[in-house]
């Protein structure tokens, strides 16, 4: 699966794209992003919150509980401020 980094998720993990191969247990966006804060350490506390970040599957925005099954590519932003 390849994941895809973006805005200043790109300097907490260190890595604009991964491309990795993921456990079995990992099911879920939500398991995704559990699975990458135990990767990232510097990314951990983000990753602990998934409702806080957005997801790109097949160009839509999904939810934590989304499937991720057969999905190959998945794009992960961080939340955004304004002002």
């Amino acid at each position: 699966m390849n994941i895809t980094y973006r805005s200043w998720l790109k300097s907490v993990t260190g890595r604009e794209n991964d491309e990795i191969s993921l456990p079995e247990n990992v099911e879920t966006i939500s398991d995704l992003a559990a699975f990458l804060g135990s990767r990232y350490e510097s990314a951990a506390a983000v990753f602990e919150l998934p409702e806080a970040l957005r997801y790109v599957v097949d160009r839509r925005y999904v939810d934590p509980s989304h499937k991720i099954a057969g999905v190959e590519a998945i794009e992960i932003y961080p939340p955004v401020t304004g002002g």
